[in-house]
């Protein structure tokens, strides 16, 4: 219990700049159901080992694409095809965001190296193998790369009905699948999903009180994106 609510004390810390107060409001509150449901991740997998089905193990892998940066390409491709210059500019910013958030799930998933589920060590079984993927369960990146895309979309289209909806219950269908296929537990899930919302928020902050811009690069060992400007 103290290894999550230390995490969440220093997230909150590093967003702190970027948030309003509403947002204050609901990252505490949130904080506060992410350490209760760490207290039921066990019980959690049991029921979601208990309901397996044949249409929900068809559906797992394909809400999974969303955290898979699957959502952002489709928005620049459609940009680029009709000439859609706010879903192009919409995917690039969910690219950015979902690249620098994760940044910061690869770096916690090192440092606090969780069990998965399928290890059968148990909710409790922290700090073990850094770089090893069987021991990579905390936070969720699939979680967090879908929130993120989530609230630039949400953010972006706020003047359609039923957009910002449809991204966040797309982004949990997301997070849903990684405990259902049972990489994560709940409070993996639900900590990555912050950590994505919470990136996404600031990004745009960022975005709207600075003069940022970004710019894509790449050869045949790497690529990315730099960033650059004034703030």
């Amino acid at each position: 219990m103290k290894y999550i609510l230390t995490f969440f004390i220093i997230l909150s810390i590093t967003f702190s700049n970027e948030l309003e107060k509403k947002d204050y409001i609901n990252t505490g509150l949130l904080i506060g159901a992410g350490v209760t449901l760490y207290s039921f991740d066990e019980d959690i997998r049991d029921f979601t080992k208990k309901n397996h089905s044949e249409f929900l193990d068809s559906a797992a892998p394909i809400f999974r694409k969303s955290g898979e940066f699957v959502p952002p390409l489709i928005l620049i491709g459609a940009g680029l095809i009709l000439d859609d210059s706010k879903s192009y500019k919409t995917g690039v910013y969910a690219t950015e965001a979902s690249l620098a958030t994760v940044g910061i799930i690869y770096i916690s998933k090192n440092i606090f190296s969780r069990a998965r589920p399928y290890m059968d060590e148990g909710s409790d079984s922290w700090f073990n193998k850094s770089f090893n993927d069987d021991y990579s369960s905390f936070p969720s990146g699939h979680s967090a790369v879908a929130f993120a895309t989530a609230t630039i979309i949400a953010e972006a289209y706020k003047d359609k009905k039923g957009v910002p909806e449809l991204a966040y219950t797309l982004a949990t269908l997301t997070a849903l699948s990684r405990v259902y296929n049972d990489k994560h537990w709940a409070s993996d899930v639900f900590t990555g999903s912050l950590i994505g919302y919470l990136t996404g928020k600031g990004f745009i902050k960022l975005k709207e009180n600075s003069s940022v811009f970004t710019s894509p690069y790449g050869d045949n060992k790497s690529f990315g994106i730099t960033f650059g400007g004034t703030f």
